[in-house]
């Protein structure tokens, strides 16, 4: 449960329970999903206070999306739905684990971050789960241009908390 393999297919399943299932189907995603943040921390994966701090960061960016009308869901207007909220739980565990070779090298992780990200937000659209509340290419334009450099500075704060654990261990 703590290799990359593991972590890459319990995010993709959770990413499509979410996503697909939305408000009806979080709720089961969400006790699997802290029982996981559970068993990553005390492995010592990372610190609880920087998983925070990313988790903060990603919902911070696409409350901020959904205020400003970028994003629209159904029965979210200003926060993003519960659903989303549980999706950045099970994401940033990846920056520590089955990402964080993509997080070695930082126009790496800006590339990444400028096409998975809009991609993602784009079949989530496509699937219902989100509107977009201009047109489709500015929504995707402006999403590749916040995460480019979203995603590698994501990946700096988890890279200094791995190296600070590491070093005291």
């Amino acid at each position: 449960m703590l290799s990359k393999t593991f972590n890459v297919v319990a995010f993709n399943l959770t990413w499509l329970g979410c996503v697909v299932g939305r408000e009806q189907f979080w709720w089961f995603f969400t006790p699997l999903v802290a029982g996981y943040l559970a068993l990553l921390v005390r492995s010592q994966i990372f610190r609880i206070s920087k998983f925070i701090m990313l988790f903060a960061l990603g919902v911070s960016i696409d409350s901020l999306l959904t205020a400003v009308g970028l994003f629209q869901f159904e029965y979210a207007s200003f926060f993003i739905p519960l659903w989303l909220v549980l999706l950045w739980a099970a994401f940033t565990t990846t920056l520590f684990l089955s990402l964080e070779i993509v997080g070695r090298n930082k126009g790496v992780a800006a590339l990444c971050g400028a096409l998975a990200f809009p991609f993602n937000y784009a079949v989530g659209e496509r699937l219902g789960a989100v509107s977009f509340g201009v047109t489709d290419n500015l929504t995707l334009v402006t999403l590749s241009g916040i995460w480019a450099i979203a995603l590698p500075g994501m990946f700096l704060i988890a890279e200094g908390e791995i190296r600070r654990t590491n070093e005291s261990a």
